[in-house]
Formats: C-alpha cells, structure tokens, sequence
C-alpha cells in the first residue's frame, strides 16, 4: 500500500486541477515579422563615400561641421556619431560623441582624458589653467590639448561645446606628432561648427 501511495498523490493532483477548470499555459513559435526594407545606401547607390572634406555634415540633429580638404568622415558605431580621419595616413584620428545633460561633469571628462593618456588627475584650478577656447556658431568650444609622458608619446586634444540639453565631444587622439601635425584640421573643424 505504500508504494502506491506518491502515486496516487500526483494522479489526484492532476484529477483536481483539471477538475477545477484552471487555464493552461501553452507555448509557440511564432515567426517574426519581416522588417521593412532599408533604403539601400553604399557603394554604387549614387551618394559620394569618399572624401566628405569640404561638405557640411550633421552625425545627429543639433550640429553640423565643415571639414577641411583632405579629410575623410565615416560613420562611427556605437556611441561614436563619426570618425574624422585626417590625410595623409597619420596615425591619429578624431572622434564625434554627443550625451545627454553635462556628462559628469567637465572635470570628470577632463580627467577621464588625461587617465586615458596616462596622466594623473588634475582638480578644478589645474583644468582651468589647461582650457582654451575656440569661437564658433554653434558657440565657446572647450579645448583640453594633452600629451602623455614617456618615450612614447600620446596626444589627446579633446574639444567640449554644449547646444541645449546635449554635450558634444569632439576628440583628437593619436601618436604626439601625428596629431600636431593634424590638428589645425581639427581645430578649423571645431571653428565650423554651426547649430
């Protein structure tokens, strides 16, 4: 009598809930739905790829920039809106990168800058002391230019400029001669910027 009482138990169980009317849960595949067709956009699709230098551009609504000739502009991927990619095969290249609200801060980007490169902190004198300006429409643009120490040297100028409610971040970073030698580009960039 034993064994047959679990038994018993189970098949009671299933006798009342289906004696008690409860809903069963039931599963299935359902296909998805096919997305709608992009408009197809690359090679051959009658748009200019190549060299944008020259051309305005705007990665997102609120600011569009010139650049100088020879430049090259790609789209970026992820939270980069695009890569500036200046001539003559520098190992160097700038960054476009627009957030939301402050960012944490200008002496947290400012920071996060120089750990980037290696440098130490700086605080809210040191930072000012390393700011410049540069006037363009869309108006001031901070600029943070910074090399790294050592042998090997990093340069890293990065660019701030707020329009609204969004920060813009515009960021030049590469080998130390490779990005003076790049950088009147990207600061005639940074003066096109228009909202």
């Amino acid at each position: 009598m034993r064994t047959f009482l679990p038994s018993f138990v189970v098949l009671s169980s299933v006798f009342l809930t289906a004696a008690c009317g409860e809903e069963t849960i039931t599963r299935a595949r359902v296909p998805k739905e096919a997305a709608p067709a992009a408009e197809a956009h690359g090679p051959g699709d009658g748009h200019d790829h190549g060299d944008h230098a020259g051309h305005d551009h705007a990665a997102a609504p609120g600011l569009k920039w010139t650049l100088p000739s020879g430049w090259k502009e790609t789209p970026g991927t992820g939270m980069r809106l695009a890569t500036w990619t200046p001539p003559g095969g520098l190992k160097t290249e700038g960054t476009v990168v627009s957030l939301p609200g402050d960012s944490g801060g200008e002496l947290a980007n400012v920071n996060r800058w120089r750990g980037q490169i290696g440098l130490p902190p700086t605080d809210e004198a040191g930072m000012k002391a390393a700011r410049a300006t540069v006037s363009s429409k869309a108006g001031p643009v901070a600029v943070y230019d910074l090399t790294s120490e050592g042998e090997s040297k990093t340069r890293l100028i990065a660019a701030v400029v707020k329009t609204g409610d969004t920060t813009w971040f515009f960021k030049l970073m590469g080998e130390a001669a490779a990005t003076e030698s790049a950088r009147p580009g990207f600061l005639a960039a940074l003066k096109s910027l228009t909202p």
